[in-house]
């Protein structure tokens, strides 16, 4: 008796060789046109940073004190850390008239200035304090003032025109200004001065602030930007005035346009994470030759196809002696 034959079972073929090759081309033009918008991208200056900073010019001293201090900074530091990838706290003996001249290289996204701020007499001017006590002819672009609780001691106070000349810029920061004045009607040359350096938004007090309020407002602020995601519009109006002086001051924000009322520092994050993969990407892909991508793509439609494209990888692969190191004769 004979036996039959088993019928031999072909396996179909998805694709031809020639349309292997041809999509195989296709993903590396893909790819290689990712990575050029990419890196396009990433080449685009003044991006928004995921660094935030705590300058505490006032730390401890009166009328703040040490528990005011603390909370303001445990708070205020969770809240940024929950989201941005790091954040710098400065205590008041480090704020001198040199850490503000670094203060644009150094890549914050989100700025907290727990500063004195004071207006120069008989101008409309409002200047920001560092804690380094004044000395004549030592630095250009500041002024020097005391605080009404300390007549006989001055301090150096940076100016906007010192804004304004720094190294570096501010990637589309936001600029949140604590002190007394800084951002009063018709004084808003430290506000301008720090937009004219690439930050995106400024917010400040029109008028003098309790330091208590202020604490406590700016971390309801940080609050409706970060967690609740509101604008910087409807976080700004929600935030409580200070009754504690003869004016009555308001938190306001500059300059005073859609564009800012509008934004979402949520989408400034967002922005600046997808910058972020994108960098990997790059870089992942930047370090691979570009024929192992190639290969790479085969095999992974090879798997996908299901037959041997041995052939077609033999005739793609290319020859690895151009890099490599060779002994002399």
């Amino acid at each position: 008796m004979s036996k039959g034959k088993k019928p031999v079972l072909k396996e179909k073929r998805r694709f031809s060789n020639r349309q292997l090759i041809l999509l195989s081309i296709i993903l590396m033009s893909a790819i290689i046109m990712a990575f050029i918008v990419s890196f396009v991208y990433l080449q685009t200056p003044n991006r928004f940073s995921l660094k935030a900073a705590i300058i505490d010019q006032i730390g401890e001293s009166y009328p703040s004190d040490s528990e005011m201090a603390r909370q303001f900074n445990e708070t205020s530091t969770s809240l940024l850390e929950n989201a941005t990838s790091s954040v710098s706290y400065y205590k008041p003996k480090s704020v001198t008239v040199d850490f503000f001249k670094g203060l644009a290289k150094y890549d914050y996204g989100i700025i907290i200035l727990r500063a004195h701020f004071a207006m120069r007499a008989d101008e409309t001017t409002v200047d920001l304090f560092t804690s380094e006590e004044y000395r004549g002819g030592v630095y250009s672009d500041v002024s020097n003032g005391s605080l009404s609780w300390e007549p006989s001691k001055f301090y150096f106070a940076v100016t906007p025109n010192f804004i304004k000349n720094l190294e570096g810029s501010f990637p589309r920061s936001i600029v949140i200004a604590m002190g007394c004045w800084s951002l009063k009607p018709n004084y808003e040359e430290m506000a301008d001065a720090f937009i004219k350096k690439g930050a995106t938004a400024y917010i400040g007090w029109t008028e003098e602030v309790d330091i208590g309020h202020s604490d406590n407002e700016t971390i309801r602020l940080l609050k409706m930007l970060l967690e609740e995601n509101r604008t910087v519009a409807d976080a700004v109006g929600n935030v409580a005035p200070d009754r504690t002086f003869l004016l009555e001051s308001q938190m306001g924000f500059y300059p005073q346009t859609d564009v800012v009322g509008n934004l979402k520092i949520a989408d400034l994050i967002a922005e600046a994470k997808v910058s972020l993969s994108l960098q990997g990407a790059v870089a992942f892909l930047g370090g691979m030759p570009a024929p192992w991508v190639k290969n790479l793509i085969l095999i992974r439609i090879e798997k996908k196809s299901r037959f041997d494209l041995s052939t077609t990888l033999s005739a793609l692969r290319p020859l690895h002696t151009a890099g490599r190191e060779e002994s002399p004769p």
